[in-house]
């Protein structure tokens, strides 16, 4: 099945700017470059990786000794194949050069905005300083998706998401658990154009008081992590509730074809789906029809590379390195994001031209099959850290959960030994208080730096017995 620039130009029509917004029309530049003939395409990386990487061998540190070390002059940067020899750059290195990573000099136009870190799922979150265009080119990214997906934004969407990624309370704190936050606009979007009402609902919450607010909201889209959409598709709905319920987005964790044909059959509606990083922001939205992740070309340049760096032959799996195009702030070149992802070949059946990816190897998580309680432990579990992380940098490097077969956890982490014994009795504390009225499995604590299976694949941060292998 395929589309064309007419149809999103009529998809596009229901996107109305706010009255006092005086922005030019962003989006409607982002759907003509989706068609763009090959070779424009390529002009257009090659123009955007110039101007980044000359930006970044005059006045970035960091990469103005990289450059030198590898024997990259200016006039190598001309080339858009010259990104290959750049080495990949770790997260480790951005904790350790986070200083030299950092511009001297903005591009005019250009003011430093705010920054951004990652969900320190697996240790210290990484903190990246961000420019005002940066930022500002997600919303235009998500509008675009939401066209793809065809969303509606006069209607109604629900988020049931981590508590720290939804709005805050008014007093500021998080949304407490049984209650949902109306918002007037959609998230991101509601700024820029005209949208529906919103709600945010705490993912922690117990599965059926997600289907009771999925009832009594009745949103026409839902957004929220793939395991969870797994485990609602699971329950049973009040049939004008999944009557109002048009589109379901799934982020963050691992979609299995499997789990995918599951949620389908049992919502019978279709489930889409995107790529993104906190550290550069959205990388990629799953196309509805050719099913493969279409890269937003205008913000980034993606590659999928074997261990030693060199591009992956289509069909074949590797490492997702992310090249950000609009941060002159803190430039990030081959960043590792931790993922794998199946390389492609020739056009997509959608018959838009921008460059994409094949399915992504990420967090894996089935939480239908877990004992009761056992996500609220690990949410606890994963809350105290992250605050340990925010009152303490580089207190927690990383961790790791284990539940066996009986339902009790080892978690492994691996810290400063002056710090171990503190972090062990505040995580301990959070995991026995939640849902304190069940009774609470065993938690063992190790202080380590060795963790399980980390044999080339993405790393778990939880793995769980309970847990069916992944289908392929």
């Amino acid at each position: 099945m395929s589309t064309s620039l007419e149809q999103e130009l009529q998809a596009n029509q229901c996107w109305k700017l706010k009255a006092n917004n005086s922005r030019p029309r962003f989006d409607e530049v982002l759907l003509r470059n989706e068609f763009l003939a090959a070779p424009e395409q390529r002009l257009q990386k090659t123009q955007g990786l110039r101007h980044l990487l000359q930006h970044c061998y005059d006045i970035v540190p960091y990469y103005r000794e990289l450059f030198q070390r590898e024997k990259i002059s200016r006039r190598h940067l001309r080339d858009a194949s010259i990104l290959a020899r750049i080495p990949i750059l770790e997260k480790a290195a951005i904790e350790q050069h986070t200083d030299a990573l950092q511009t001297r000099q903005l591009w005019p136009g250009h003011k430093q905005a705010g920054s951004t870190q990652t969900s320190g799922t697996t240790g210290q979150p990484t903190i990246i300083q961000h420019s005002d265009y940066s930022l500002g080119m997600f919303r235009w990214l998500k509008q675009r998706e939401y066209r793809w997906f065809r969303f509606d934004p006069r209607r109604t969407m629900l988020s049931i998401r981590p508590a720290a990624e939804l709005p805050r309370m008014p007093d500021g704190s998080y949304i407490p658990e049984q209650t949902y936050l109306k918002l007037a606009a959609w998230p991101t979007l509601g700024g820029l154009f005209e949208t529906g009402a919103a709600w945010a609902f705490n993912n922690t919450n117990l599965i059926g008081d997600q289907v009771i607010t999925v009832n009594q909201i009745k949103p026409a889209y839902l957004v929220t992590q793939s395991s969870n959409l797994e485990f609602l598709s699971l329950q049973k709905f009040a049939p004008d509730a999944l009557q109002h319920l048009e589109g379901v987005l799934a982020i963050s964790h691992t979609l299995t074809p499997a789990m995918r044909s599951l949620v389908e059959n049992n919502l019978q509606i279709p489930v889409q789906q995107n790529y993104g990083l906190n550290e550069i922001g959205l990388i990629a939205s799953r196309c509805p029809e050719g099913g493969r992740y279409h890269v937003h070309a205008e913000h980034c340049v993606v590659e999928i590379v074997k261990p030693d760096g060199s591009a992956c032959a289509p069909g074949e799996t590797g490492k997702l390195l992310v090249t950000a195009l609009n941060n002159p702030v803190m430039p990030l070149l081959r960043y590792d994001a931790d993922d794998l992802a199946e390389a492609v070949e020739g056009p997509c059946s959608c018959g838009r031209t921008l460059p994409s990816f094949g399915a992504v190897q990420g967090r894996y998580r089935r939480i239908a099959y877990l004992p009761e309680g056992t996500w609220q432990r690990w949410a606890a579990i994963q809350m105290a850290l992250y605050e340990i992380a925010a009152r303490q940098k580089s207190a927690v490097r990383k961790y790791q959960a284990y539940q066996d077969q009986q339902g009790h956890f080892s978690l492994r982490i691996d810290c400063e030994e002056a710090v171990f014994a503190g972090v062990a009795s505040e995580v301990r504390k959070a995991y026995e208080q939640a849902f304190a009225t069940l009774q609470h499995p065993n938690l063992e604590i190790l202080h380590t730096d060795q963790f399980l299976g980390e044999g080339g694949r993405k790393f778990q941060n939880f793995i769980s017995e309970f847990t069916p292998e992944p289908d392929r």
